[in-house]
This record gives structure tokens, C-alpha cells and sequence, in this order.
């Protein structure tokens, strides 16, 4: 749950700079531990919520991704922060 909150806190951070590495590597780190809930408890959800974290390989690797406050920006963070609050229920249970 903490995870969600700070990813959501993220959403309305305007970045005039690249995007944290550190941010990517920390929402990565925390999908290897998603999917091992995940497989474990057969959550959709959760798989759902490690194949969409994928998306922040890309600050990694291409510094013009989420330079800006746009919607691309604000939709995969606000999408990621519900998908990790709600699949918390379905793979945490376990």
C-alpha cells in the first residue's frame, strides 16, 4: 500500500529534469516481488500489475520518457498506483 501512495505522489510531481532512475528501478524491484505474490496466489490482477510495470524499463533506457507532466505521464502512474492498491488484496491474501 505504501507503494501506491508514493506512485500516486509521483503523478503530480512535474519533472523539469529526466525522470529518477532510482523511482524506475524501485517500482521494478517491487514488481519481482509483486509477481512472486502473484504467481503464487494465481492474482490476474497482480500479473496485470508486473506486465504494466514493465512500462518503466523505458525511463532507463530513453531519458525523454516522462520528462513532462503530460497524460501519457499521468495515466501510467495514476494506472499502476490503483493496479498495485487493488491487486495488494488478491496477492497479499496468501
Amino acid at each position: 500500500m505504501a507503494l501506491a501512495i508514493y506512485v500516486a505522489a509521483e503523478t503530480f510531481g512535474a519533472h523539469e529534469h529526466r525522470y529518477k532512475v532510482l523511482m524506475s528501478l524501485l517500482i521494478l524491484i517491487s514488481a519481482a516481488y509483486i509477481s512472486t505474490k502473484a504467481f503464487a496466489s494465481r492474482s490476474i490482477v497482480g500479473i496485470g500489475t508486473v506486465v504494466f510495470s514493465l512500462i518503466w524499463v523505458l525511463p532507463i533506457v530513453n531519458s525523454n520518457v516522462f520528462y513532462s507532466l503530460d497524460l501519457w505521464f499521468m495515466l501510467a502512474h495514476s494506472i499502476l498506483a490503483l493496479a498495485v492498491a487493488v491487486g495488494a488484496f488478491t496477492y497479499m491474501k496468501s
